[in-house]
């Protein structure tokens, strides 16, 4: 069994689900409840995870920000809004992205080494955002997916802890497992839908792992609105099943935080490199 990183994706869950932006306004935050039950179950077990926090959620809730940081738990930044990175421009990407590492640096006086696109949205078509990261500081990725969907993925992409040899920047992908020929995540809408035995199948390996999951996955309460059906058929499914399925994880398998994987993996100089035009080599 190898390393294994736990990591959550902290937004609001209506940013998710396709809304416009302005549509936010009128939906109240449930952010709160959400992360008091997760949060709960981690103190219960005494591991330690890697938040990817949105910067819209620390400029709303920096009380939160600060309390994840003093808890032991890693900081990191998943964008400033919740918004593909293949739809904005690399000049928009930089100015958020670096106003958001410095909202997070200034909340928890510590560096923000790591970053993920909300939607997994580096794709072929925003691999640009990889040399953006570490332009401004960033050490390492964990946007890339190689489970595709109608959102996301780079089909074929390596899968696992790597590292750019070209950016000098660690990408971190979220593991997966096939059934019937089709890739799925370890976490989020798959971890509760489909049995646990198959969902944790990755995390047997002796390779780095990682499991990601949100704060609204863990309140089932949250209000239900009508949106596209693909986006509420996954959403709303089996949320009930997040937090009793999240205890029996954290009990049976070692999760660290994200840095603490990296780390120990480059003083090993065990993690393999490619090229970035690897990548592209996908298309």
């Amino acid at each position: 069994m190898g390393q294994m990183a736990f990591s959550i994706d902290v937004e609001e869950w209506f940013h998710g689900i396709g809304l416009s932006q302005e549509a936010w306004a009128d939906k109240p935050s449930r952010i709160e409840q959400g992360m008091d039950r997760l949060l709960r179950i981690l103190d219960d077990s005494g591991r330690y995870g890697t938040f990817f926090v949105l910067g819209a959620v620390a400029e709303s809730h920096p009380h939160l920000v600060r309390s994840l940081s003093d808890a032991g738990h890693e900081v990191a930044s998943h964008g400033y809004r919740h918004e593909k990175v293949y739809t904005q421009t690399p000049d928009v990407f930089r100015k958020e992205e670096s106003r958001t590492k410095c909202l997070l640096e200034d909340l928890t006086g510590q560096p923000v080494r790591g970053y993920r696109a909300p939607y997994f949205s580096i794709t072929h078509d925003s691999a640009w955002a990889l040399s953006n990261l570490r332009d401004l500081g960033y050490e390492y990725d964990c946007s890339i997916s190689p489970v595709m969907s109608w959102r996301y993925g780079i089909k074929g992409a390596p899968e696992g802890l790597f590292r750019f040899s070209d950016l000098d920047l660690y990408e971190y992908t979220v593991s997966s497992w096939k059934l019937l020929g089709r890739r799925f995540a370890s976490g989020g809408a798959y971890f509760r839908i489909f049995p646990f035995a198959w969902t944790t199948k990755p995390f047997a390996s002796s390779d780095p792992t990682m499991f990601y999951a949100h704060p609204w996955e863990y309140d089932p309460d949250h209000p239900r609105i009508r949106f596209d059906l693909r986006a509420m058929v996954t959403h709303y499914a089996k949320l009930s099943s997040t937090e009793p399925k999240s205890r029996r994880l954290i009990e049976t398998y070692p999760f660290e935080r994200v840095c603490d994987v990296i780390d120990d993996a480059v003083a090993r100089s065990s993690i393999p490199e490619i090229d970035s035009a690897t990548l592209r080599a996908h298309a």
